[in-house]
């Protein structure tokens, strides 16, 4: 099955194109409502409060989740997506910005874990006296490639899959690196390689791989050494399949560090929320025992004070000045 994967650099784009009409729902389900409210307190608290940068590049904005959260604090952001439909949705929510801004940065899910996110951006919200926001500006850009000069943007943002879907993700990390500023931000989110769902997916291959369609030839691709090294997986997704880079804390930081990019914190997502995989939680509804259990380990994974092996890896870095 895996054979039919196509290439990253031609196939990504065309996907979530296919895709992007039904993008936004995707944080009605748990997995990534979870995930939307971990990042946007993480930005928030790492990054706009005690940087509060002026100019931010979102580098795979899609509908552009983050560039509003940023432009909401006072930056100027542009959002480049390799995907046309998905610029063209997130142009299409800046002309609503910020008039409709609350609909813009809450998470429309409904679980508890969500509440306490959504109420302390609405009391911002409601606290804001009257500004000149800007809306984000929204581009086609090749991540490989982008079309800006050197040390142009104070922070860049760059959460998804974005460098697992690129092959050239050094490329990709380079230019991200070369268009910061010196002193300049970097707020990274990355697949991970060593997560829960790793154990999962070879229980289910073990048992046909009805639930993840992962062989076990396939799965044993991702534990073979070198264990600090990235993999590419043939990974199945909405129907289709992708290849897949997946990445290691260690293999991550030394990659950051050759590019003069010093990491300043670090953190996984999904990581004692793994304990439940991932598919059950790809659904908004889901069994009231599941979603209990489901709510205490994210309690428990936000408090925790170690950056476990978890699906998303989380890095805060400065370029050296």
């Amino acid at each position: 099955m895996g054979e039919n994967a196509e290439p990253p650099s031609t196939g990504a784009a065309i996907f979530f194109d296919g895709m992007a009409g039904e993008y936004d729902e995707i944080q009605k389900l748990p997995w990534y409502a979870w995930l939307f409210a971990r990042l946007h307190t993480l930005i928030f608290h790492n990054i706009i409060r005690p940087y509060a940068p002026q100019t931010v590049l979102d580098v795979g904005c899609g509908t552009g989740f983050q560039s509003f959260l940023y432009a909401a604090f006072g930056a100027r952001v542009i959002g480049i997506d390799a995907s046309p439909r998905m610029v063209g949705i997130a142009r299409e929510k800046a002309a609503r910005f910020p008039r409709e801004w609350a609909a813009l940065l809450t998470i429309s899910a409904p679980f508890p874990f969500v509440r306490p996110y959504n109420r302390w951006i609405q009391q911002y919200l409601d606290g804001v006296g009257p500004k000149a926001y800007v809306p984000p500006g929204f581009e086609v850009a090749d991540a490989r490639r982008l079309p800006f000069r050197d040390e142009t943007f104070d922070h860049v943002n760059c959460c998804g899959s974005i460098l697992s879907l690129v092959p050239e993700y050094l490329q990709v990390l380079a230019e991200m690196a070369r268009v910061l500023k010196r002193g300049g931000t970097l707020f990274l989110e990355a697949e991970g390689r060593w997560n829960g769902d790793l154990l999962w997916t070879m229980a289910d291959a073990l048992a046909g791989g009805r639930r993840y369609g992962m062989s076990w030839e396939q799965t044993l691709a991702m534990v073979r050494p070198p264990f600090s090294a990235p993999v590419t997986v043939d990974y199945p997704f909405e129907h289709a399949w992708l290849k897949l880079t997946l990445f290691t804390r260690r293999g991550l930081w030394r990659d950051l560090r050759q590019l003069g990019l010093r990491v300043l914190k670090n953190w996984t997502v999904h990581s004692l929320t793994n304990c439940i995989p991932s598919p059950v939680l790809h659904r908004e509804e889901i069994p009231g025992g599941i979603l209990w259990l489901f709510q205490v380990l994210a309690h428990i994974e936000e408090r925790i004070p170690l950056a476990l092996p978890g699906c998303s890896l989380v890095f805060v870095a400065q370029r050296v000045a």
